[in-house]
C-alpha cells in the first residue's frame, strides 16, 4: 500500500473476541479434511460498505457500533468454534477458544474514494493491514475482522478467513448468521443453517505422518504479478447475451454463472490473441462447483471439487459453444456425485483434480483461467441492523498479489445482474479492458 493511501487512516485499535460459549470437549479437535488439507494457508478477504447508518443507528458514536458487532461476533463464533482455534500443522484444528482478532479503523476520506479508485489499491484500507500484506503466510488468528468509519458517517466490515476452514460458502453463511444474531440480539430466531464441521467424515484424511506431503497436491495458485479490474453486467445484458446461448446451442436455460464465465473466457482468449498477434493458445477454463448438495449444507470447510473445458481452435470460441461445453461437463460431475457412497466422494474428487492437471500436462502451450461464482449466494441481505449493504467487494480484488486469469463472481444489489472481478498480467488487462465485444456488455466499475 503506498505512503499517500496508508496516510488516510487516523487510528486503529485492536481487541481479541472469545466464543460467547466454551467449546464442548467433544468439538475441541475436529481433524482437518483431505480437501482442507489440499487448500493452501491463504487468507480469504471480503468486505460489505453501509452507507451513512439510518433510522435508530444515525446518531449512534463508533464504540456503540462496534460493542454491537463485538457481542453478535462472540456469539456467532459458538457455533463457527474452529475460526477462534489455532491449525495443528495440517492435521486438526485445536478449538481452544483463544479468538479472533478484531480491528476498528477510522478513514479520513469518505466511501466514494474508495469504490472509484481504478485499481483497488484503496480497498486494501479496509482490510487489516498485516493479513493482507501476508494472506499467505499470516499467523495471526483463523479469521480476522475489522471494522471501518468513514469521514462521511459510512462504514465497511471486512472479515479475512483462513481457506483451511472453510471455502466460500462457508464463508458466506458465517457472515450471514453473524448479521442475523446482531440485527436480532435479543430474539429466538435461529439461523436455518446450523454449521457442523465434519468435512473428515465425507473426505477422510491422510494419515498424520503424511499430511504434510499432501501439499504437493496444493489447489491454491501460484502468485504472479497482475492487477485486479471490476465490471459489471446489467440484467438487460445478461438476457441479451442468454438470448444469444438459447438461439445458438441446445441448453435453453443457461444459469448466470454458465453465461457469464463463458463469455469473459472467450474475450479473454480473444484479446490475449492479439495481444500476441497469432492464433489462439490452448485454453482452459476452471471452474469451482459447490458438493452441497448432494452433501449437507450445513457442512461447513471446503466441500467442492471442480471440472474443466478445454479449448485448441478458434471455431471453440463460439458463446454457445463453450456455454454447451460447460453444462455437459457439470452435467457429468453433479451425475457422478449424486450416485456415490460416502467412500466414493474422495476418489471422484481427487479423479477431477487429476483430470484437469492431465490437460495442463498435455498441453504445455496454454492459458488457464479460473472462475469461482457466489452469484446465488445472497452476499447483499447482510443486513447487521441497520440496512443492508451498497457493496460488497470480492476477494480476489485484495489478493495480495492478484492470482492470474482469475475470474470471481457475485450477482449485484438487486440479484438480476452481476458483478465480477478479474485479475490478469497488466499487459493482458489493458487489451481485456479495451476490448469493444466485452465493453458492448460489461462496464468497468473501478
Amino acid at each position: 500500500m503506498s505512503s499517500s493511501v496508508s496516510r488516510l487512516v487516523s487510528s486503529v485499535c485492536k481487541k481479541i473476541i472469545k466464543p460467547y460459549s466454551p467449546t464442548p470437549i467433544s468439538l475441541r479437535c475436529p481433524k482437518l479434511s483431505y480437501l482442507d488439507q489440499m487448500v493452501g494457508g491463504i487468507y480469504i478477504p471480503l468486505a460489505h460498505f453501509y452507507p451513512k447508518l439510518s433510522n435508530t443507528w444515525s446518531n449512534k458514536p463508533n464504540n456503540v457500533v462496534s460493542q454491537h458487532l463485538e457481542k453478535s461476533l462472540s456469539k456467532v463464533l459458538t457455533n463457527y468454534y474452529p475460526f477462534a482455534g489455532k491449525l495443528n500443522d495440517n492435521i486438526s484444528i485445536d478449538c481452544n477458544d483463544n479468538g479472533v482478532e478484531f480491528f476498528v479503523t477510522e478513514i479520513n476520506c469518505p466511501m466514494s474514494e474508495i469504490f472509484n479508485h481504478p485499481y483497488f489499491e484503496k480497498h486494501n484500507l479496509v482490510y487489516p493491514t498485516e493479513v493482507i500484506n501476508n494472506q499467505y503466510t499470516y499467523e495471526g488468528s483463523l479469521a480476522v475482522f475489522q471494522l471501518t468509519h468513514f469521514n462521511c458517517g459510512g462504514i465497511a466490515i471486512s472479515m479475512c478467513l483462513s481457506h483451511k476452514v472453510g471455502d466460500g460458502y462457508t464463508f458466506g453463511n458465517f457472515m450471514n448468521h453473524w448479521a442475523t444474531i446482531a440485527r436480532n440480539p435479543l430474539s429466538s430466531e435461529i439461523y436455518p443453517i446450523s454449521p457442523k464441521f465434519d468435512g473428515s467424515f465425507y473426505f477422510p484424511p491422510t494419515k498424520d505422518e503424511d499430511s504434510s506431503n499432501v501439499s504437493n497436491n496444493n489447489i491454491v495458485p501460484q502468485r504472479e504479478e497482475c492487477v485486479s479490474k471490476g465490471f459489471s453486467i446489467s440484467s438487460s445484458k445478461l438476457t441479451a447475451l442468454k438470448a444469444r446461448v438459447i438461439n445458438d446451442s441446445e441448453v435453453q436455460n443457461p444459469s448466470d454463472t454458465e453465461v457469464v464465465s463463458a463469455f469473459l473466457y472467450q474475450r479473454a482468449m480473444a484479446t490475449k490473441k492479439l495481444v500476441n498477434s497469432d492464433s489462439i493458445r490452448p485454453s482452459l477454463l476452471h471452474q469451482a462447483v459447490n458438493l452441497r448438495p448432494p452433501l449437507p449444507k450445513h457442512t461447513m470447510g471446503n466441500i467442492c471439487s471442480l471440472f474443466s473445458i478445454l479449448t485448441k481452435e478458434e471455431k471453440e470460441m463460439d458463446l454457445a459453444r463453450v456455454v454447451s461445453k460447460l453444462r455437459k461437463e457439470k452435467e457429468e460431475v453433479k451425475q457422478k456425485y449424486k450416485n456415490a457412497k460416502i467412500e466414493e466422494l474422495l476418489p471422484i474428487t481427487l479423479e477431477q483434480h487429476r483430470k484437469a492437471n492431465d490437460l495442463l500436462v498435455n498441453n504445455s502451450c496454454y492459458d488457464l483461467y479460473r472462475f469461482s461464482s457466489l452469484i446465488t449466494f445472497p452476499s447483499y441481505e447482510v443486513d447487521f441492523g441497520w440496512g443492508k449493504p451498497e457493496k460488497v467487494i470480492s476477494p480476489i480484488s485484495t489478493s495480495n498479489p492478484p492470482i492470474k486469469n482469475m475470474f470471481f463472481l457475485m450477482a449485484d444489489k438487486n440479484r438480476d445482474g452481476v458483478n465480477l472481478t478479474c485479475s490478469m498480467k497488466k499487459q493482458d488487462m489493458l487489451a481485456f479492458e479495451r476490448d469493444e465485444e466485452l465493453l458492448r456488455f460489461a462496464s468497468p466499475t473501478s
